[in-house]
């Protein structure tokens, strides 16, 4: 009897379980979480002294490495050390009298060199830069650093906001130029050419607004119209091609008239803008199967290839088309006084800017002569970049003064009468036209 009661007395005392609460799961949740994160903490402070390291490497690499003062890639000179003022030649209290203590650092320049400066001497940059392009596709934007990627491997540097206020500038500018020679019978043509993305529009994805596009082309259509009304105030001698439409016919037929790498046309485009150009002045072209086709490279990769980092898309085939007697002709590069026999550098053929093998490159001032002292009609041609691959077509009938007035800083006008011009063929792709008002030039004396 004892027993039993002992018994129920302790079963009477006996504490019933605890219910768990939501509190109690809270606190071994906190629990665990403190634990784990006192575990992290050594992995953490690995991965944070690996990031630093890799920051301090590459900040380090920058001050180690030698400047690069050029980028093969991309075709143009790199951002050089900034310096906090300007070269000056004198004391430090004449360099303070003349403002130019510290002069870059006041004025702001100093910084905007600074983000350059690591911006072109990053190191490794052209991996990172080609890294950007892939991750830019990745993401479906269809387009890096301004460069659109089209059907067939086309790169289409965009233009979104032409200045047309330029192209006009440019166009009344030639047209008094033209007007000032007329006097002395000498005509001029204004012929403008397309940009890649004016000829090849049909590349472009579905969606791209190509309104803007034929702004430009619209307004300077519309001005040259206007100036070849009989009897208005506007009225001008000058001839005017537009020398998109038959471009881009050919290529909406498949015809390759523009590089797909490059801004520029290729030399069958340059063959077919010839052609334009002799029809205007009831000249006779000379057939394409007249040339050979010599293929200068295999390797071109233009300046949008080196823009868009999309360095997987294929290189184009850069062409020469050669005739008969093509190297009896001197060149003449008068900046740098170099004679040469032809229209073409090799030299550039070995490096990254091949387009310039024609006339070897951006020159102020250049005359090609037939040998043999045969009289010539003697041409003057006012260009960009766009004329050095049509030069030699040009050259087959006329002797050539040829001149570019981003460089050329003299009179025009002067030089056309002085050399014996008997014309001009002023001529500047879209892209010329719309960015400056370069041909403002011509009305210098």
């Amino acid at each position: 009897m004892e027993n039993n009661e002992i018994m129920k007395n302790e079963a009477a005392v006996s504490p019933k379980p605890k219910k768990r609460t939501m509190q109690d799961d809270a606190d071994e949740l906190f629990a665990l979480q403190m634990r784990v994160a006192e575990q992290a903490k050594g992995s953490d402070r690995v991965g944070m002294a690996l990031f630093l390291a890799f920051i301090f490497v590459l900040g380090a690499l920058i001050f180690i490495i030698p400047d690069k003062e050029f980028s093969e890639q991309e075709n143009r000179a790199l951002q050089q050390r900034p310096q906090l003022q300007s070269t000056f030649n004198g004391s430090l209290i004449e360099r303070i009298q003349a403002g130019k203590f510290l002069d870059k650092y006041f004025s702001g320049d100093f910084s905007e060199d600074v983000a350059d400066y690591y911006a072109d001497q990053f190191p490794v940059r052209d991996f990172f830069v080609g890294l950007k392009g892939v991750t830019e596709i990745a993401m479906l934007k269809g387009e890096n650093n301004d460069v659109v990627l089209g059907a067939d491997g086309y790169l289409l540097s965009r233009m979104d906001n032409p200045k047309i206020d330029n192209v006009l500038k440019n166009y009344d500018a030639s047209a008094k130029f033209a007007d000032r020679l007329a006097d002395g019978g000498i005509s001029v043509t204004f012929a403008a050419a397309g940009r890649v993305i004016d000829v090849a529009e049909e590349k472009l994805p579905a969606l791209y607004p190509v309104d803007v596009l034929h702004r430009p082309w619209d307004a300077l259509d519309d001005r040259a119209e206007e100036t070849h009304v009989s009897g208005t105030d506007a009225y001008t001698d000058m001839l005017y091609l537009n020398l998109l439409d038959p471009l881009k016919a050919a290529s909406e037929a498949g015809e390759d008239v523009m590089y797909r790498t490059d801004h520029h046309w290729t030399t069958h485009g340059a063959y077919l803008a010839y052609v334009e150009l002799m029809k205007l002045w009831g000249m006779e072209p000379l057939a394409e199967s007249v040339f050979t086709v010599e293929v200068a490279s295999d390797a071109f990769y233009g300046t949008a290839w080196r823009n868009a980092g999309m360095k997987w898309i294929e290189p184009d085939t850069m062409e020469f088309y050669r005739f008969e007697g093509d190297e009896d002709f001197t060149m003449t590069i008068h900046d740098s006084e170099t004679v040469m026999n032809g229209f073409y550098d090799r030299s550039y053929l070995e490096k990254t800017d091949k387009y310039s093998s024609f006339i070897s490159g951006n020159h102020a001032y250049v005359t090609v002569e037939k040998n043999g002292g045969e009289d010539r009609e003697r041409l003057m041609l006012v260009k960009d970049s766009f004329g050095h691959s049509l030069a030699p077509f040009l050259a087959y009938h006329f002797d050539l003064e040829i001149i570019d007035l981003r460089y050329y800083k003299s009179s025009a006008a002067a030089l056309a009468e002085e050399s014996g011009c008997d014309r001009v063929l002023i001529i500047n792709n879209m892209d010329s036209l719309t960015s400056a008002s370069t041909l403002g030039m011509l009305g210098m004396e």
